[in-house]
């Protein structure tokens, strides 16, 4: 697709603009049908559809009294939770409680709700004839198959169902409230339903509260009762056992420590300083036992290192090992004086050694002595023990009977507290749940919403009309206004020629269309064309204008010629190139057939030019025939001598027409764009399709042709109400105004 600089045009938006209200203009029967289509079922629907009213009431939900467990029940206020309200929500919608409204107001006499009490439309009648879906899912045979009881069970859940489906409760973000509303065929119905039923929630509220609270204080009385039996005999245990073995009564928390119990105290305290005591000993001995047995350092050994002795030693051991390094450096090896100071330092360290053997026998015999004193200490304490279990068994015993007692005893009271509560608690229970804001009785009716249902409708159907003619345009793909034509092209639309309606056997009359009637809207057409590749041409030598279009029949040789005769008549020279030599029509206007023309020229250079141009005296131009056409003619100007004949011609006319084939007929038309210096494209209006146009004009953009426009010819009536540029639609309105005295 070609994309060119229009000459003149408004800004896109508003070419947008124009080009969808000529495309509406053109399907409004297709859009008022989707009209009619849509409203006629909804203005009946919204005839025919009963009317319902609303009532809403309101419910306030208090915090519910409810027991964290059995021994810690609490009837305090708890925070509620938007889970807790939407259940109370979806009980407010429960069967259980529609079924208790129906029950109470008889909505099972009432037509609105029990279908089988409604007089059956045609509709209806006529689809219980023939609907097969009961029969094919085996609903009627399941129904006939039940007995009295089950189809009264039946009729009612569709009662109840029928009743649940006018039926919302919904819950308010952060409230306690829930809005109920309920809708039927009458203001006061639908009021006096909502009301019922808001009302019977609270009492089975306030019913079901009282229920638990009485259920769980049976409970408590008989848990009381097995208690009370628990405690009295745990004490009389206590009493009996503190008679039996002749025990005193001691205050509550009392205890009394025993010279046994006092010595085996000081005991264990003695016990864990003696095996601290025999720890540490050990500790002491297996290190130095280790370094003894890797040979290491013993100086590291705390023992040693308390001991003076084995210090003193050391200090001489050093002082000889000084003595000796210093003699060495006088004395070979060997020397006596070297000897004796040896045999010194080894007595020294012997020595050494057996003190360290000693600190270490001393190290066992204290480690030895410490577990036999953490070994008697032990035996002394199992004794002291065995002797206190003995003497205070009987005592351990009765002080676990009594704390078995007590254990009882606190459990007892703890039920007794909560039973007394819950008792004051069930004769003071109320509610907690009430109706906030009873429903009024609604006048104005909530369903069908008509203006609503009436404008969707209509909203709706102009929507689907107004895409279903753009899509119905599409699918067309025609030109049908010069909009689209330069949409499609990106060309400018240069003129928009109407339909000429002459005698189809008599050629002359569309050969001087114009001057019959030069002030026709066809003659101010080509008026206008002539004016448009005027201003295109000014300043430039655009002398040869060259016309072709797609495919054959698209009137460019008619453009051709009346555009010629346009500019003739303003006194210019002019000559028509009878171009196309496949179906050449410009000599017709003459109403002979000429012995040569273009074909023997481009064949024959001995032939005289001038000779073959013929006068058209009427027109006021020359016109260069095709000639005798052939099979061959077709390749006559690819010789290139047709270029020659334009430039010995141009000195003596001031426009030159060439009438070309059609590019997608030919390839003379590319052939002959060479020698133009404008060339105008035809497109027959409401014929060519868009596919051929883009086709046609991309093989003259390959061999770098470039057009100046588009001419839309044969266009019908409503081509002038579309015209992009609504010039044609002012050529009636100036006909008009010529023909006026």
């Amino acid at each position: 697709m070609l994309h060119t600089q229009a000459l003149s045009s408004p800004d896109a938006f508003r070419r947008k603009v124009r080009w969808g209200l000529h495309v509406l203009r053109r399907g409004k029967w297709v859009l008022l049908g989707s009209v009619l289509l849509v409203m006629a079922p909804t203005v009946a629907y919204l005839y025919k559809a009963e009317r319902l009213y609303t009532a809403q009431v309101e419910v306030l939900i208090e915090s519910p009294e409810i027991a964290d467990n059995l021994l810690e029940r609490s009837y305090g206020k708890s925070r509620l939770t938007e889970a807790n309200i939407q259940t109370e929500a979806d009980i407010l919608t429960s069967t259980s409680l529609v079924g208790k409204v129906v029950d109470k107001l008889n909505l099972d006499q009432d037509p609105e709700f029990n279908f089988r009490l409604r007089e059956p439309s045609l509709f209806a009648t006529i689809l219980g004839y023939v609907n097969p879906l009961p029969l094919l899912t085996g609903q009627k045979a399941g129904e006939q198959s039940l007995s009295p009881e089950g189809r009264a069970k039946l009729e009612r859940t569709r009662i109840q169902g029928a009743v649940i489906a006018q039926l919302t409760a919904r819950s308010h973000r952060r409230s306690y409230v829930i809005s109920v509303e309920f809708s039927a065929n009458s203001g006061e119905k639908a009021a006096l339903i909502a009301n019922t039923l808001a009302d019977l929630y609270v009492v089975e509220r306030l019913e079901s509260s009282l229920e638990e609270t009485k259920r769980a204080n049976d409970w408590l009385a008989q848990r009381l009762e097995g208690l009370r039996r628990d405690v009295a005999t745990a004490e009389q245990a206590a009493e009996q056992f503190r008679s039996r073995h002749n025990l005193a009564q001691r205050r509550k928390g009392e205890r009394q420590l025993t010279v046994t119990d006092q010595q085996l105290i000081e005991l264990n305290s003695r016990l864990v300083l003696a095996r601290s005591e025999l720890a540490q000993k050990q500790a002491r001995y297996t290190q130095l036992r280790a370094l003894l047995r890797n040979r290491g350092s013993v100086e590291m050994s705390f023992d040693v290192l308390q001991s003076q002795l084995i210090q003193r030693l050391r200090e001489q051991e050093a002082i000889k090992q000084r003595e000796l390094s210093e003699a060495m450096k006088t004395y070979g090896d060997r020397h006596p004086h070297i000897i004796g100071q040896r045999a010194d330092l080894e007595e020294l360290r012997t020595k050494i050694s057996q003190e360290v053997d000693k600190i270490a026998s001393s190290l066992a015999s204290e480690v030895e002595a410490a577990r036999a004193s953490v070994v008697s200490m032990e035996q002394q304490i199992d004794s002291l023990r065995r002797d206190t279990n003995e003497a205070g068994g009987h005592e351990v015993e009765l002080r676990e009977l009594e704390r078995q007692a007590e254990t009882s005893r606190s459990l007892y009271e703890a039920f007794l507290s909560r039973y007394k509560r819950d008792a004051e608690q069930e004769r003071i229970q109320r509610a907690n749940a009430r109706v906030l804001s009873p429903a009024p009785i609604p006048v104005q009716p909530s369903s069908p919403r008509r203006l609503r249902i009436f404008f969707g409708a209509l909203m709706a159907a102009l929507v689907g009309g107004t895409g279903l003619v753009f899509l119905l345009d599409r699918l067309n793909g025609r030109i049908r206004s010069g909009e689209e034509a330069e949409e499609i092209t990106g060309l400018p639309l240069l003129a928009t020629i109407p339909q000429w309606k002459a005698d189809k056997d008599n050629r002359t009359s569309l050969a001087f269309a114009i001057l019959e009637e030069p002030r026709s809207q066809l003659a101010n057409a080509f008026r206008s064309l002539r004016v448009v590749l005027a201003a295109g041409a000014a300043g430039k030598p655009d002398k040869v204008v060259l016309v072709t279009s797609s495919v054959p029949q698209e009137g460019k040789s008619f453009v051709t010629r009346n555009l010629a005769m346009a500019v003739a008549a303003t006194g210019s020279r002019v000559l028509v190139i009878d171009g196309d030599l496949m179906r050449p029509t410009q000599h017709l206007a003459l109403g002979a057939e000429p012995r040569a023309g273009l074909t023997q020229y481009l064949s024959n250079t001995t032939l005289p030019l001038e000779s073959l141009l013929l006068r058209d005296e009427r027109a006021g131009l020359d016109i260069l025939p095709a000639g005798p056409v052939s099979l061959e003619s077709g390749n006559a100007l690819a010789n290139g001598r047709l270029a020659e004949i334009v430039r010995t011609l141009a000195p003596r006319y001031d426009r030159i027409f060439i009438d070309a084939p059609p590019s997608l007929a030919a390839t003379d038309a590319q052939i002959l764009t060479h020698v133009a210096d404008q060339t105008v494209f035809v497109v027959k209006w409401n014929d060519t399709s868009r596919d051929a146009i883009a086709t046609a004009l991309t093989y003259l953009a390959k061999v770098g042709v470039s057009v100046s426009g588009i001419v839309l010819s044969q266009a019908g009536q409503a081509a002038g109400r579309e015209a992009a540029y609504g010039a044609y639609g002012y050529y009636g309105a100036y006909a008009g105004y010529a023909k006026k005295p």
